[in-house]
């Protein structure tokens, strides 16, 4: 039985187009109506990764998938991103269209969901998008000289946790580095089944000097965006958003914007998140994370039934 956010979805309801066991996820594809979906299965849970609309209808059926477009609203015009974690490529398939001359790059651990994505949800490789298999850290590590890119997307999962070196300090000053000025990142904070983003927040706060979270009103899905630039107000971001360019409906960067939480999972008590080595070398460490068995989970999320 799947499970999204207590919506129960049987199994006589759905049909499984293909099964993968990999050393880093136990991955499902299926078909649910019109919807073609990315689950990964964890501990007796199943959790949603991405979703495609098979009639073309709604290209970003997800709501994360259309939040994380807030990023925008401060990158209107990328011209270089990086994604972290493909899913089932919905994100990075869509600006392909909305900016066909945006240069995508896309980092992605597990060889299978690449394969998958590719087969089932029509993620295509160009002189513009390039897939990489690679641990997202050491990825951006490598690109320290290399041209920067001026929006960065983190949507890197496992089932029931978030790799947790994906998550520290440490990271987010690597990211930095490797960001443009002006740069904008977005995160995927997951939804209300991560009790984790007050520290989320302050950590990247601890790197970047301001963050915006937007969260749909049923917690659905809730995003981090964080700059480098001058602060706006609640009001600048909604101006932004009545001005901003007219994208392919459904999508409404107004509706987008009204899911703004000024202040949001910020508490002054919670720790930042900081690397922690074993001693037994960092890619040891990575590895360690992002493997499917891990049951040290140091950023654990949960399905809410």
């Amino acid at each position: 039985m799947f499970r999204l956010f207590g919506e129960k979805k049987e199994e006589p309801q759905i049909k499984v187009l293909a099964r993968e066991n990999t050393r880093y996820n136990d991955i499902y594809v299926i078909q649910n109506g019109v919807n073609r979906e990315l689950w990964f299965k964890g501990d007796g849970e199943y959790y949603l990764q991405s979703r495609m609309d098979t009639l073309g209808q709604n290209p970003l059926a997800l709501v994360y998938s259309r939040m994380i477009m807030a990023s925008l609203l401060f990158c209107p015009k990328p011209q270089r991103m990086l994604m972290v974690g493909l899913g089932g490529g919905a994100v990075t398939n869509c600006l392909g269209e909305w900016f066909p001359k945006l240069k995508i790059d896309i980092v992605e651990v597990d060889g299978k969901v690449i394969e998958v994505s590719k087969k089932y949800f029509s993620l295509r490789e160009s002189s513009n998008c390039r897939v990489f298999e690679e641990d997202g850290r050491v990825f951006i590590q490598n690109r320290k000289e290399q041209e920067p890119y001026d929006w960065i997307i983190l949507d890197a999962f496992k089932s029931g946790s978030i790799p947790y070196h994906l998550k520290t300090q440490e990271f987010y000053q690597e990211i930095r580095a490797v960001l443009a000025p002006g740069g904008v990142v977005g995160s995927n904070l997951y939804g209300k089944g991560n009790t984790l983003k007050p520290r989320d927040t302050k950590t990247f706060l601890s790197v970047f000097p301001h963050i915006y979270c937007f969260e749909d009103d049923e917690k659905v899905a809730t995003v981090a965006i964080a700059t480098d630039g001058e602060r706006w107000s609640e009001e600048k971001i909604c101006d932004k958003a009545l001005t901003f360019q007219k994208l392919p409906e459904p999508f409404s960067m107004e509706e987008v914007a009204k899911t703004y939480r000024p202040g949001k999972f910020r508490e002054d008590s919670s720790a930042i998140f900081k690397d922690h080595p074993s001693g037994n070398g960092f890619l040891h460490d990575v590895e360690r994370e992002n493997l499917q068995s891990s049951k040290d989970r140091r950023y654990p999320i949960t399905n809410v039934h």
